[in-house]
């Protein structure tokens, strides 16, 4: 497998964004490029969990990751990964953020951040094979389209991490759970 792309690098060219499905003009939806964002964010995230820390630092062992991996030089966990990379992405643009959230986070900063996050995580939980849509306004007034996505336990790895952890507020995780949500939110341009 070749890992030339960069973590959640994600190329627009020329995207005219509107709010429906597509505009008579040929832009694109709201809904269509949050479901790119996160198809690009899952295949990362994907590759990661599994190339790198289930095979090299649980089946190989000949790297590690925790929580310390600056301290320790070792490798970031996989939400700590998807984190740095939002953060990243939060220098770069205004026009949209990704972020990793659960209802029942081991990390409390990673909880819901408004009334509709926190519907859209519950609805992932509760259909794990559908997706959540809605607008709302954010919390500094900024009018948003909010994509909730299932976070799914795609490695053992994840299982163990999960259920292992002193601060996870729940131990019983297999794979294939959902362990929380990708959050994606799209600012839109009030004119």
């Amino acid at each position: 497998m070749r890992l030339n792309t960069p973590f959640l690098m994600v190329l627009v060219i020329g995207l005219a964004v509107t709010g429906g499905a597509a505009s008579a003009d040929g832009g694109i939806g709201y809904r269509q490029v949050a479901d790119m964002l996160y198809e690009q964010a899952l295949a990362n995230r994907t590759v990661y969990t599994k190339e790198i820390i289930q095979r090299l630092t649980v089946d190989h062992q000949v790297l590690h990751a925790s929580e310390d991996y600056m301290k320790t030089n070792g490798l970031p966990l996989p939400a700590q990964m998807f984190r740095a990379s939002s953060e990243e992405l939060l220098g770069a643009t205004d026009t949209f953020w990704l972020s990793l959230r659960a209802v029942d986070p081991i990390n409390l900063a990673s909880g819901p951040i408004t009334p509709v996050e926190e519907e859209g995580l519950r609805f992932v939980l509760d259909n794990p094979s559908e997706r959540f849509y809605a607008q709302e306004k954010d919390l500094s007034g900024r009018q948003s389209y909010v994509a909730v996505y299932p976070d799914v336990a795609t490695a053992q790895a994840c299982v163990s991490c999960h259920n292992g952890h002193p601060s996870s507020p729940r131990r019983d995780f297999k794979l294939g759970d959902v362990m929380g949500g990708i959050v994606i939110r799209l600012f839109i341009d009030e004119e």
